[in-house]
């Protein structure tokens, strides 16, 4: 009997030798796969962060999401009535960006030669205009821009008929410290009452 006796024990330690490597196998695979795991967790995050630094970088670099305004001012001469033209400015602003923008206020200053010699501003090579207007455009609060839109604002006056040149000056603001201008010069075309 202790012959069985042993031999019962024998087998125990057998089967429990048998059992406890597959289950020390299947241990130490779940260790590591929950080790890989980890690593391939932490290596998606490091590949988000970098993908994140550089769509920053390149929205930086592209500024995709600041203004893009194109700026344009032009002017049209209708006719004289009275020693006074008709004079029609045109703001073009264009919307070349990616977000719609909100525009407030946009100043037009408009300044004049008339028939006489040039002059310049003292100590500068420019040519100097005696100022005749500066006004608001934007009688509302704002006006806003999408993107891929053109929008254009008018005002219409009169100039004094002896003005042989009009320079027209238009600013707005993106902030506070970042102004938009355009500016043009145009000839007064000699017109007929």
């Amino acid at each position: 009997m202790s012959d069985q006796h042993v031999w019962n024990s024998l087998e125990i330690v057998k089967l429990i030798v048998a059992i406890a490597t597959p289950v020390a196998v299947a241990l130490i695979g779940l260790l590591i796969n929950r080790s890989l795991r980890v690593q391939d967790e932490r290596a998606k995050e490091a590949l988000e962060e970098q993908e994140d630094r550089r769509r920053v970088e390149r929205e930086v670099l592209h500024r995709i999401n600041d203004p893009h305004i194109e700026l344009r001012i032009g002017c049209q001469f209708h006719g004289l009535r009275a020693d006074r033209i008709l004079v029609t400015f045109v703001v073009t602003a264009r919307n070349a960006g990616n977000v719609r923008q909100t525009i407030q206020p946009v100043t037009l200053t408009a300044r004049v030669i008339k028939d006489e010699p040039f002059t310049f501003i003292k100590g500068t090579a420019r040519v100097q205009f005696e100022r005749i207007l500066k006004t608001d455009l934007v009688p509302w609060n704002y006006i806003f821009v999408e993107p891929g839109v053109t929008e254009q604002i008018t005002f219409t006056t009169t100039i004094s008929a002896d003005v042989t040149y009009l320079l027209a000056h238009v600013k707005f603001e993106y902030d506070e410290h970042t102004p938009h201008t355009a500016e043009s010069v145009f000839k007064v075309p000699a017109l007929v009452a």
